[in-house]
């Protein structure tokens, strides 16, 4: 059953839960009764497969219903009219919109969501998002994974922009209510951004579908695409200091986030196609510059891209997007068209996040009336991408003051036994990973397995300080589909010599 799918039945137990109309949208001059069930799913959005619809693009809402208890909408075609602009997902959002509509989410909503001010663009716009968890105002609890969705880098792509503006609602609105939205809320901490270029969306025009230069809006103002603009795998012996160097201020914004946070799944939005792509993006000099360029997560990689793909109405079907043919609606970036500079690469090269890239429409500024087909289209995908999140083995590193035999009580007390930057070194039946994760300032570790058996240990360099390398026990872990997440928390309890052990 889809995350958004709800049996009437529950909703009449959780009547009480219901939020009332908000009366913000109208449609020819009546009232829309937000939010509403129809077809076994609640909305916070008008629709096209209402009654009177399914011929058109346009997005209907019902304004009257059968049940006020349980928001149950009338089958009926004269019940239903057509959604006003004032209504979500009729029209495109201004940038100065889309930050009062964060702020207003966050005023409404203070225990679950919070402002997250990301910084400025190259013209000082305000680059904001929203983060939604429960218990925001509070210290992140241990363990509770990272996600992030992203959108508009390209300003005339803003497709995903609208996408992740209505889904922060969405997430809010249906906590407590949909059970899917209230437990992914309480076990994830999420932050979302709707735009990244809001410079270049003010140049785009709706209706192009192509263009990728500034006039068309897909740079920003300092006339730079920023998808090209980020650290590549030539930098990784840099210094954080020369990675920033002459780098947008867009760019310099989300390198401080993604390097600020300890991020484990992300997402960012594009368009131009139908497509989930995934790293690499990019070929390394002694690469052959053609064909998939695997990372040592290929295969999570893929999976990442096809969950999205999958549970997307029209992701996996040719026939939408004709420009381009894309098997089961996913690829590798450099297979599609190498870049250089891209956010995903960054990503998986200088932090432990792994992000791939969605493109949602072969129309790169589709005429608005699209829009609320497109929330349809994705809205599935949305949720179950960041549910992935909750896969593999995490845990807590420390040192060896702790046991690993004593309560877990005891452990999650002895916050100053945790150790941070610790690498976590993964082994499969086959051999080593080839990618490493480092743990938190607080001592945790994600990290992201499909099922499998594998192996498992963590390790500390202090040759510089204490002439050793600090290191666990290695533990088996086994992970299956019905178990697909394993807590193995890890304890550095014993000594190598230098220049041994895992690098």
């Amino acid at each position: 059953m889809g995350g958004f799918m709800l049996i009437v039945f529950v909703l009449i137990s959780s009547a009480t839960t219901l939020p009332t109309n908000t009366g913000e949208c109208s449609g020819e001059g009546q009232l829309c009764q937000f939010p509403f069930l129809y077809s076994g799913q609640l909305h916070y959005e008008c629709s096209t497969r209402a009654p009177g619809g399914g011929q058109d693009l346009y997005g209907r809402c019902p304004v009257r219903l059968l049940n006020t208890e349980t928001r149950e909408a009338s089958n009926e075609t004269s019940d239903w009219v057509r959604c006003g602009q004032n209504c979500p997902l009729q029209r495109y959002t201004e940038n100065s919109e889309i930050e009062s509509h964060m702020r207003a989410l966050v005023q409404q909503f203070p225990q679950l969501a919070t402002l997250v001010e990301v910084g400025n663009s190259s013209l000082g716009q305000p680059i904001v998002g929203i983060q939604i968890t429960r218990g925001v105002e509070e210290e992140r609890e241990m363990l509770k994974p990272k996600v992030r969705y992203s959108g508009n880098m390209h300003g005339n792509e803003p497709v995903g922009r609208e996408m992740l503006n209505h889904f922060a609602e969405v997430l809010l609105r249906g906590y407590g209510v949909i059970d899917t939205i209230t437990d992914l809320v309480n076990r994830t901490d999420i932050t979302i951004i709707p735009t990244i270029n809001p410079d270049g969306f003010d140049r785009g025009e709706e209706g192009a579908c192509s263009g990728a230069d500034y006039k068309t809006g897909r740079f920003n103002e300092g006339d730079r695409d920023l998808n090209r603009d980020f650290p590549t795998w030539r930098d990784i012996n840099s210094t954080i200091e020369n990675m920033f160097l002459k780098r947008q201020p867009e760019t310099q914004a989300m390198m401080n986030l993604i390097l600020s946070e300890p991020w484990v799944l992300s997402a960012n939005f594009h368009d131009g196609a139908v497509v989930a792509s995934y790293p690499y993006d990019d070929y390394r000099d002694n690469q052959k510059g053609y064909g998939i360029h695997k990372t040592p997560d290929h295969k999570f990689f893929k999976h990442l891209a096809s969950t999205y793909a999958t549970n997307h109405e029209t992701m996996m079907n040719q026939s939408v997007c004709t420009r381009w043919w894309f098997e089961d609606g996913i690829t590798n970036g450099a297979d599609w068209y190498p870049l250089n500079g891209g956010m995903q690469d960054f990503n998986y090269l200088f932090s432990n996040d792994m992000e791939i890239t969605l493109e949602l429409s072969c129309c790169k500024f589709p005429r608005k009336y699209y829009l609320n087909r497109e929330w349809e289209r994705n809205k599935e995908s949305l949720l179950q991408y960041l549910q992935q999140v909750h896969r593999g083995i995490k845990g807590v590193v420390y040192d060896s003051s702790v046991s690993l035999d004593t309560e877990r009580q005891t452990q999650s007390n002895s916050s100053d036994a945790t150790v941070a930057g610790a690498v976590i070194y993964v082994q499969e039946l086959s051999g080593p990973l080839g990618k490493n994760v480092t743990t938190s300032s607080r001592g945790e570790f994600w990290r992201l397995l499909l099922p499998g058996q594998y192996r498992i240990s963590a390790y500390q360099n202090v040759c510089s300080t204490g002439g050793v390398i600090l290191h666990s026990e290695a533990v088996n872990v086994t992970i299956t589909e019905e178990s697909p997440l394993v807590v193995q928390d890890l304890v550095l309890d014993k000594v190598a010599p230098c220049g041994s052990g895992p690098r």
